[in-house]
């Protein structure tokens, strides 16, 4: 049987903010524990029409999506595909954040909607203020994040061991966490050039971030692994 796609789905990688004259199109996904893209920006007066997609493969990884400026909140199961519409009449930042517990990193979900004043223009005192970055303080960033990225991996290795041994394919729920955490690192594993080019650039910015969506991506595994840990232990798998 084969399941029909929504028109409005957001692919992995097909994220962003598309505008033409005031009207504008949101494309995001959320993930554990991340939606994409987390900072839209957006002119007074702008008609906003807004795809969100679960693009979990888990069935119980059910995400919220609350933006309380434009009086929404969402619950987003596992591969729906929602649209909300609103006008953006009120300059302000406003904050959006995940309303399902979701991960151990479920605080972490969030994002900012700005909606800057119709015309605006940034002064040159702000585009100085934005522009100082401390690479001494990002490289730290940097190196801490790898720091646990390793510890991360050890406890993920362990899980993986302890599924190998109490054979996670005699159940179906587990089975079905486990791809999920194989598809997380999966997704890993094609950033790990990124973090590596941008060190070895001295990029310690965007090295930074690439480490820290890295981390994201173990995150979600880790967490699915030791879901279907549990599942095995509550069942007794000897």
């Amino acid at each position: 049987i084969a399941q029909a796609v929504s028109p409005t789905a957001v692919k992995p990688g097909s994220e962003g903010v598309v505008r033409d004259g005031n009207q504008v199109t949101v494309n995001m996904t959320s993930v554990r524990s991340h939606f994409t893209p987390d900072i839209v920006e957006l002119q007074a007066g702008d008609d906003v029409t807004w795809h969100i997609t679960n693009i979990e493969l888990a069935q119980d990884a059910t995400h919220g999506f609350a933006l309380p400026g434009a009086n929404v909140n969402l619950s987003i199961e596992p591969g729906e595909a929602t649209t909300i519409s609103f006008v953006a009449d009120t300059p302000g930042v406003y904050p959006f954040y995940c309303t399902e517990f979701c991960s151990a990193l479920h605080l972490e979900m969030m994002g900012y909607l700005m909606v800057k004043p119709k015309g605006y223009k940034a002064t040159a005192e702000d585009t100085a203020a934005a522009g100082t970055v401390d690479l001494a303080e990002e490289k730290a960033a940097y190196e801490a994040k790898m720091e646990t990225i390793d510890a991360t991996q050890k406890v993920i290795d362990s899980v993986v061991t302890w599924l190998k041994e109490h054979d996670y394919e005699s159940d179906p729920r587990s089975a079905a966490l486990v791809q999920d955490a194989v598809h997380q690192l999966t997704e890993a594993a094609s950033i790990k050039p990124k973090i590596e080019a941008s060190a070895a650039a001295q990029d310690w910015p965007n090295a930074r971030l690439w480490a820290e969506q890295y981390f994201q991506y173990q995150v979600k595994a880790a967490d699915a692994g030791l879901r279907a840990k549990k599942i095995l232990e509550e069942k007794g798998t000897p």
